[in-house]
């Protein structure tokens, strides 16, 4: 009896141990299988130096530039895409998402004035009332990388330097522009720049070449560190930032292309654009600046000049993009290419004028002995280019004036981007959008919330943009920013407003109306031609309204003017290169050929 009851309870536990095991495999069996985490994005931010918004094939360049033009054609163009007017202000907002005020750039290093010295918002160095996209996104696990110019600060406190503002790995120039063959500096007063990588002072490789050298770091940080990892990589070129140098087969193939002149390039580039799409047939562009001479009017020694500086801007422009296509070409061969988010943009429009007009006599003389400025060496290591307001203009068309100024030449720029969740091929919007965008977007398409006023236990200032996702998702959509939104820019005392079609200038003489602000429709005449201020003044009353709020809530030191040569290219068409038979120097400024307003050189 026992052992049948015994045998009776071994059964059973058998058979519940058996009932128990096919649950499990039956839970096993039935359940799916779990779905692999979706794969965060790749970015890849590309950014050109001083380049106007012309100078692009898919933005009507005649200049080849093969690679970028196929990235535009798989993914969108901007053709309403703005920056600040120059280069420390745009990175800022572009790294952080915060107005350059905010964060630090609400002047350049060296430009401050009595009323901005010393004040919050002028110190120009990027702030830690900021955290930079790099320092989010390798919090949340993304590689983050760096090649080519900072510009942020860090000359002197490592403390400013891309190490510790989130950069894993980088090459980079500390300062804005130096010579594009070595360290030398590009003024006087600083007569080498400072290279850093991963943190330890360099000087650059002796066959350095800036655009192919930015490359060559990029391509084997890429391939470096946990591939099973996200990256966030920051490509800053100098090209075509002066001085104008690039090796001698990329100018070679430039040879000729511009004997024609500014008016003939400008032509024909406005036609590209009007085939394409960027200008409408109904609108016009801005013409060339009366003060400077046109091309029928220069001697045939100046206009041979004026080619070659052309011809060595297209180079540089033409190299970058060869080294633009390597970048993606590796990350093909890497079969990274389909999860790479790829942009790329310019920091602000072309640059007409020239360096050496800050320092005057001495800096032109303190040139000509240090660097090699003869007219056969021009765009070789060593050498001194600038190309001058004339071919400026041709770069920044249809619009007026170019970098250092707050009109559509000076801020609006080429914006391409490609890549994971961007739609349509060879799309093109007309929306308008702002290098502010950029930092919601890159958060967005990764899926990381803003930091929300708050880093690592620090208070922030507060992303001031908005994702582009929705419009790159549909291109067609007639605007991103809501009809009430008002945007400000302010530098070197020359501002500007703008809501929805609206725009406000304020431009010191002879770029403006002496004390006060023009009004443009910007959608009808974007070249910013009319001045519709006193037909429409109670427009004009409300958008300085808001532009005075704006500038309250942002910092703004008012500064009624700023003494400053910036673009004013004083001696561009008096120069001639020393040492030739062909191209002498000649004593001053020669009349015919001078801005009205200008003065002769010592």
């Amino acid at each position: 009896m026992r052992r049948k009851q015994h045998k009776a309870r071994l059964l059973g536990k058998i058979a519940l141990a058996s009932v128990g095991l096919l649950a499990l495999l039956g839970s096993q069996a039935g359940a799916r299988p779990k779905a692999p985490a979706p794969q965060r994005p790749n970015f890849l931010i590309i950014v050109a130096d001083d380049l106007g918004y012309s100078d692009v094939g898919s933005f009507g360049s005649e200049i080849r530039t093969p690679n970028l033009d196929r990235l535009a054609q798989s993914g969108v163009r901007l053709a309403n895409f703005h920056t600040y007017a120059a280069c420390s202000p745009t990175r800022a907002a572009l790294l952080t998402g915060a107005s350059p005020h905010n964060a630090g750039f609400g002047t350049m290093a060296g430009d401050w004035t009595p009323q901005t010295e010393g004040k919050r918002g002028y110190e120009a160095i990027l702030t830690y009332r900021v955290a930079t996209i790099a320092d989010i996104l390798g919090r949340a696990g993304y590689r983050t990388m760096l090649s080519g110019k900072w510009d942020m600060g860090g000359v002197r406190d490592p403390a400013y330097r891309p190490a510790a503002r989130g950069f894993q790995q980088h090459f980079a120039l500390i300062q804005g522009a130096g010579s594009h063959f070595d360290n030398k500096g590009v003024f006087p007063d600083i007569p080498t720049v400072n290279y850093v990588e991963n943190d330890q002072d360099i000087l650059p490789p002796a066959d350095f070449y800036s655009s192919r050298t930015f490359t060559d770091k990029m391509i084997g940080y890429l391939g470096q560190g946990d591939q099973n990892k996200p990256f966030f990589a920051m490509l800053n070129f100098t090209a075509p930032h002066w001085p104008l140098q690039a090796p001698d087969q990329d100018i070679a193939r430039q040879r000729g292309r511009y004997a024609n002149g500014y008016e003939a390039i400008h032509a024909a580039r406005l036609a590209r654009q009007r085939r394409m799409g960027l200008v409408s047939r109904s609108q016009a562009a801005a013409p060339f600046d009366k003060d400077w001479p046109s091309w029928r009017d220069l001697p045939p020694d100046l206009r041979q000049l004026e080619a070659r500086r052309m011809e060595i801007y297209a180079a540089m422009v033409s190299n970058m993009d060869q080294q633009i296509g390597r970048v993606i070409a590796s990350l093909k061969a890497k079969g990274q290419l389909d999860n790479t988010v790829i942009i790329f943009m310019s920091d602000n429009g072309a640059d007409g004028g020239n360096p050496l007009d800050f320092g005057g006599a001495d800096w032109y003389r303190w040139a000509e002995k240090e660097r090699d400025m003869r007219f056969d060496q021009m765009g070789r290591r060593g050498s001194h280019v600038w190309y001058g307001p004339q071919w400026a203009h041709v770069s920044n068309t249809p619009f007026r004036l170019g970098k250092g100024f707050a009109t559509e030449g000076g801020t609006r720029v080429p914006f391409i981007v490609a890549g994971p969740g961007i739609s349509g091929r060879n799309a093109l919007s007309g929306a308008f959008t702002q290098v502010l965008d950029i930092v919601p977007t890159v958060l967005d398409y990764a899926g990381i919330p803003s930091p929300n006023g708050k880093f690592e236990g620090r208070p922030i200032e507060r992303l001031e943009g908005t994702s582009l996702k929705p419009l790159l998702a549909n291109p067609t959509m007639p605007a991103l920013h809501s009809a009430d939104s008002f945007f400000g820019w302010e530098l070197w005392a020359r501002r500007a407003g703008r809501q929805g079609d609206w725009k406000i200038v304020w431009q010191n003489p002879p770029w403006g109306p002496k004390e006060r602000w023009a009004l443009f429709n910007v959608a009808k005449d974007p070249a910013e031609q009319h001045d519709l201020s006193e037909s429409h003044p109670d427009v004009a009353r409300g958008m300085i309204a808001r532009w005075d709020e704006w500038a309250r809530q942002q910092g703004v030191v008012p500064i009624p003017y700023f003494p400053s040569d910036w673009s004013n290219v004083r001696t561009h068409f008096g120069w001639r290169p020393p040492h030739e038979k062909k191209f002498q120097v000649r004593s001053g400024i020669n009349q015919t050929l001078q801005p009205k307003a200008s003065t002769k050189l010592d």
